[in-house]
């Protein structure tokens, strides 16, 4: 009984200490200087041809900066955090610059007039998207991101002709959120008239590896998504449902659990095909701890979790998965009369696809083959982008 009550007691003082300190005032962000003469004279003089990669020395930023080059992409790396900037600028020779996107807008103006384009990596992006495409849109910077976030995609596209107005496109989801589902969501809807429903199951552990199979970005990221309504696309409306619906199916003589999920493409895959209906269902691999989306709903909560993930999940991916993992998708179209098409895509590990097809998409930006406004993947590059990443491969079921 006494070890009882000492449990008891400890929770509760766990508890206790946990919300009031997760649940402090965020500090009040105060302006930053002034760009310095010297920081700015890192940046190039003619913007042409000109890349940022901002949140840089992340597991994803980190690994896309490394593969620039294969692209004929010399990047100027951009980041908050110079101990962890300098480094991987020095290491990959490229020049750097410091900077933060809280109340930071002049300094931001300031950095993307010097640059064609910004490949924005760095979440959550519910709140580094706005600061980000606010300075774009008055430094006419084309702006790209991986943002896996329905209501940061939402309020991109909601300010569609702001970006017509401003001559740049604005193109969210060019990783693994959303690249090979939205190109294959539009190749089965291109098979049959007048489609109606899209349905697709992903399969993240295909061919798996032992290991995380997230960064911490991600992970945020998808706290950030459990902070909200579970929304499903319904007669081309976002609708709010209670629970996610749940598939069996037999797959390879096993039985497996498919479960939906509020993925990027119920905005991005509308806009691409507009499919009226969208459904996105993913293979369940183990349990989500019931606590985790109850404290997601509170910020305090949300604070606590990214603690955790920070102190606690390793930095990304094991480097054996990028050359083992992949995925699966399918995805199937269907109409009124009953018409059908089905397709399945096979990609590499998420994270190395990303690498590859944010590398592709900021190359036909550089080489003048974009469309002002928001725009998806799908809907410029049409439904084969996704096949000129390697490893990627397609097929009619």
């Amino acid at each position: 009984m006494r070890i009882f009550l000492s449990i008891i007691v400890t929770f509760i003082i766990f508890t206790g200490l946990s919300i009031y300190y997760f649940n402090l005032p965020e500090p009040v962000a105060t302006t930053p200087p002034p760009l310095t003469p010297a920081e700015l004279d890192k940046l190039p003089t003619d913007r042409k041809g000109q890349v940022l990669i901002y949140g840089a020395y992340g597991y994803t930023g980190a690994g896309i900066s490394q593969l620039a080059a294969d692209y004929g992409i010399r990047p100027v790396l951009a980041g908050r955090n110079e101990s962890k900037l300098k480094p991987l600028a020095d290491a990959l020779g490229y020049d750097y610059i410091v900077l933060s996107l809280e109340s930071n807008h002049d300094n931001l103006v300031t950095v993307l007039k010097h640059f064609e384009i910004v490949l924005h990596i760095a979440g959550p992006y519910t709140y580094t998207s706005k600061p980000m495409i606010d300075a774009a849109v008055i430094t006419g910077t084309h702006y790209l991101d991986l943002t896996g976030e329905i209501h940061v995609i939402q309020a991109q596209l909601d300010r569609d002709e702001e970006f017509k107005q401003a001559g740049i496109m604005v193109m969210p989801s060019v990783g693994y959120d959303v690249v090979p589902t939205d190109c294959l969501n539009l190749y089965v809807a291109n098979q049959i008239e007048n489609p109606t429903k899209l349905t697709v199951l992903m399969n993240g552990n295909y061919n798996t590896v032992e290991g995380a199979g997230a960064s911490r970005g991600t992970a945020k990221s998808g706290v950030e998504i459990l902070s909200r309504p579970l929304l499903s696309r319904e007669n081309g409306k976002m609708v709010q449902i209670s629970q996610p619906k749940m598939i069996k199916r037999i797959e390879d003589g096993r039985e497996q659990t498919l479960i939906q999920i509020p993925w990027a493409d119920m905005v991005t895959s509308y806009v691409s095909t507009g499919i009226p209906n969208i459904e996105i269902y993913q293979v369940q691999e183990g349990e989500v701890p019931s606590w985790f989306p109850v404290l997601a709903q509170y910020r305090f909560g949300r604070r606590l979790l990214s603690w955790l993930i920070d102190n606690y999940l390793p930095e990304g991916p094991p480097p054996e998965a990028q050359q083992s993992r992949q995925t699966q998708i399918r995805s199937t179209a269907t109409n009124d009369n009953g018409d059908t098409a089905t397709a399945e895509m096979i990609t590499p590990e998420a994270y190395l696809l990303t690498f590859h097809s944010t590398l592709i998409i900021a190359k036909r930006v550089l080489d003048g083959n974009w469309e002002p406004g928001f725009q998806t993947v799908a809907q410029v590059y049409g439904p084969d982008l996704a096949l000129e990443v390697p490893g990627v491969s397609r097929v009619d079921l």
